[in-house]
Order: C-alpha cells, then structure tokens, then sequence
C-alpha cells in the first residue's frame, strides 16, 4: 500500500518541481537501482534509503517508480530485487558495448601471456562497472563477474577511472563516499594526492583495498577524448613481487595501446 501511494505522489511531484529537482530526483532513481549487485543482490527500503541518503518517504517513491518500470520486483520477505527486465537490459548492454568486443581478444592473449585475470571497466554514475573479463588460467586464480560494480574511490581500476573525471564530478563523488563510509573521511586527502599522482605516471596500484590479499594494477584505455576506460589486473598478492608487478603492468601498458588504438578506427 504505502509503495502504491508513493507511486501516486511520484506523478504529482513530476508536475509540479522545478527541472533541477526533477533532474536530481533522477540521478537519485539511478543510484537506487545501482545500489544492486552480486555482492548486494536484495534490498530493503530501508537500506535503500541509507544507500542512497535520502528520507524513507523519498526511497518508497523512487521504489514505485522503478516498479512501475518493471526494473525492480518485491521478493515476497519485505526486500526488493532486480526485476528479470534488467537481465536483457544487461545483455542489451554488453551486446552494443564496442569497446568491450573489441578488447576482448587483446584482454584474452595477454591474459593468456602471464596467466592472471584482466578485467575491463567502465564509470556507469558514481559506480566502476566491469564490462569485460579474461579468467587466468592458474589453478589458484580470482574471478570477476561482469556486471559488477565497484565504488569509484577503492581499487586501482576505479581510482583511474576517477583520476580521470573533471574536479567538480570528482569532489561529489568523494563528498558521497565520506557521506556513505565515515571511515574514508581521514583518507581523502592522501587518495586525491594520489589521483594526481596516477595522472601524471600513467597508472594505478592498490593492495587489498576490495578484496583481502589482492593486488591490482590497472591503466587507462583512450579515445580522442580523454580517458574511456581503466584496464586491469586483479591477482593473488603472493604471485606478485616487484619484478612482476613491472612485468604486469608493461603488458598492461602494451594492450591498453592496442584497444585505443583498435577502437579509434571504429570511432567514428
């Protein structure tokens, strides 16, 4: 009932708020439906609403209006999971993604070269969203599921992606991550140090900052505009000291050319 009458309420606000209100009452739509992923697949309205930091009454209208949308379902226990209508969304997705076809046979050879997972991103909102994997074929290997999306602030592939963004975007995106895990709050200032240094070096590191005993080394994929992408290896940290954090990163280097270059001809 009170998703119902939130719905109702929705169409009554659509007709009446200036377009900046509209305009950031859709962008907060968005981030609802982005709060979902393998690793968070159910929501209740109230972890929803913390997610996306705005009031319960708020939340249940945007749940409303993503039902309405066929994009999200209740699943019978008081949560809300994605609605079957994304899984075409998604291939749909995967299916007009140019850059991840074309990357795909660059990311395979060289996942196949050192025998580690690469995984490609790509910034969707405040999220970096994996667009394309190469599984290693080690017995002892880490899996990445395409689809996935990882804040913007940890990890070396999404710390490219927003070294790489304009500073206004930027600074939302961390002022979000402080709203969000209050934890960060005394590391801001030494990550945006290291943006700066990742934008002048050309490439990204992090240690254990998503997943324990993780290292990950990422560099960026290019068009004629700017940064489009980050490149990345994910590997156990024991298989990597410093002669093969090198080596990574030189084959690394070596297919982010070849896809930026291999995409450019197909840009148009």
């Amino acid at each position: 009932m009170a998703i119902k009458r939130a719905a109702t309420a929705s169409k009554r606000v659509d007709q009446t708020d200036r377009p900046a209100a509209a305009d950031g009452s859709s962008r907060k739509i968005l981030r609802a439906l982005l709060a979902f992923s393998t690793d968070r697949p159910r929501h209740s309205a109230e972890s929803l609403s913390e997610q996306i930091g705005v009031p319960l009454s708020s939340t249940y209208r945007y749940i409303g209006i993503l039902r309405e949308a066929d994009l999200i379902d209740e699943d019978g226990r008081g949560s809300f999971v994605l609605a079957p209508r994304v899984i075409g969304l998604a291939q749909a997705a995967r299916a007009g993604t140019d850059l991840a076809s074309i990357a795909r046979p660059f990311m395979k050879r060289v996942s196949q070269e050192v025998g580690e997972t690469i995984i490609l991103l790509r910034r969707s909102a405040d999220r970096a969203v994996c667009i394309e994997r190469a599984e290693s074929s080690s017995r002892i290997r880490l899996t990445f599921e395409v689809g996935t999306a990882l804040p913007l602030h940890r990890g070396a592939g999404p710390k490219m992606l927003l070294a790489h963004m304009p500073e206004a975007e930027c600074e939302t995106i961390l002022d979000d991550a402080v709203r969000r895990d209050p934890g960060f709050a005394p590391h801001r200032r030494l990550l945006v140090r290291e943006l700066a240094v990742i934008r002048e070096q050309g490439w990204s590191e992090s240690r254990a900052e998503i997943t324990p005993h993780v290292y990950a080394v990422s560099v960026p994929v290019r068009d004629s505009g700017g940064v489009i992408a980050a490149i990345s290896f994910v590997t156990p940290a024991f298989r990597t000291p410093k002669a093969s954090q090198i080596r990574l990163r030189e084959h690394l280097q070596h297919a982010a050319a070849a896809i930026s270059k291999a995409y450019a001809a197909v840009s148009f």
